[in-house]
């Protein structure tokens, strides 16, 4: 059985057959996924902001013009909803009394399987570092690596998504990673 091409898919899509649009979406979530998850870091809103995504790309598949790839074009609506999300005053951390969970005690909750604790402490806190420091960088410089890092698009593709050559998105990236290093360069040298 031969796939079907992707611009054969978007053609028949835009004319409203469920099962292409279907298939065009089945191919793209996971990276779409992925990508949410990179910058929300909760699996629940991760997956509430692709189903937002994919809610308004579902909308507006006919404005797709096929100036750049339908991952590209996928990808782009995702990350503005994954940033609205993040932007939205509501979203907060909930406490939760564990002694309050099931008549089972805290402890008995957090234990973990994991051989080294302190490794596992460290990771999560690197990695807290590494999302605030992507966090802090300039709008540009962030979409750019995410787009690139995170959705795993080419360069090309990263290029046309942000309306940019590539060599101007290879400076995006350089300018990027030596934003992160120098941001990151206090944590990993306090961890070592």
């Amino acid at each position: 059985m031969r796939e079907t091409p992707e611009a054969e898919l978007i053609a028949t899509g835009k004319q409203g057959h469920q099962e292409a649009i279907a298939e065009l979406f089945r191919r793209h979530y996971p990276s779409s996924l992925r990508l949410a998850g990179g910058i929300l870091h909760q699996p629940e809103d991760a997956q509430d902001a692709v189903q937002t995504a994919y809610f308004l790309a579902f909308r507006r598949l006919e404005s797709f013009r096929g100036d750049s790839s339908f991952k590209t074009w996928i990808s782009r609506i995702v990350l503005n909803c994954c940033l609205r999300q993040l932007r939205d005053p509501a979203r907060r951390r909930m406490w939760v009394n564990l002694e309050d969970r099931i008549g089972v005690r805290g402890t008995e909750l957090l234990a973990s399987q994991t051989p080294n604790p302190e490794r596992s402490t460290s990771c999560a806190e690197i990695s807290s570092a590494l999302s605030k420091a992507v966090a802090r960088l300039p709008r540009a410089l962030r979409e750019a690596y995410l787009l690139f890092t995170v959705s795993e698009l080419p360069l090309q593709e990263v290029a046309t998504s942000l309306g940019l050559t590539v060599s101007a998105t290879k400076t995006r990236l350089f300018r990027a990673r030596a934003g992160l290093r120098s941001s990151l360069r206090p944590v990993w040298y306090g961890r070592r």
